[in-house]
């Protein structure tokens, strides 16, 4: 496949500097584009050339191309960015179910820890929660928690 086939938007070979630079104009036109505004940016006094260079090139479907490959860059940064946020928040959750596991089978007989293993479990549960919905609705009190939690591991880690 031809960079012309990929990219329909670049330079065709039979296209002359000034056709591809009103092309250029169209194209970068967004919600205004119009043979028209490429008139008007060129002097005016070129409309049956925009018309005639418009239909020989296939603006409109070299546009639509483009627009199409914007679209697609632009979800596949945003999907990138959510993945790597739902990767770091599963990390997290991970890492305090671990620490949990650990502490539980350090707790005497008899002890009752129940209030911090329920409070770390659920902070811990919010943030896989979050991750996999990709939602966030992580409430000031959670992150705090899950910043207590998160210090209480990397001090348990350090000494």
């Amino acid at each position: 496949m031809d960079e012309a086939e990929q990219y329909p938007w670049t330079r065709r070979p039979e296209e002359s500097p000034i056709a591809y630079e009103a092309f250029r104009i169209y194209m970068n036109g967004g919600h205004t584009r119009s043979l028209a505004m490429v008139a008007e940016a060129l002097g005016g006094n070129r409309r049956s050339g925009i018309n005639k260079w418009s239909a020989a090139h296939d603006w409109v479907a070299r546009t639509a191309a483009y627009d199409s490959y914007l679209t697609t860059a632009a979800v596949d940064g945003m999907a990138d960015q959510v993945s790597q946020v739902r990767n770091k928040h599963l990390d997290v959750a991970s890492k305090l179910l671990d620490h949990l596991m650990e502490s539980m089978a350090g707790w005497a007989p008899g002890e009752d820890p129940s209030i911090r293993w329920t409070t770390a479990f659920s902070a811990a549960a919010k943030v896989q929660q979050v991750a996999l919905s990709l939602k966030d609705t992580t409430t000031k009190t959670d992150a705090e928690i899950i910043d207590k939690i998160l210090d209480a591991v990397a001090r348990r880690a350090e000494g």
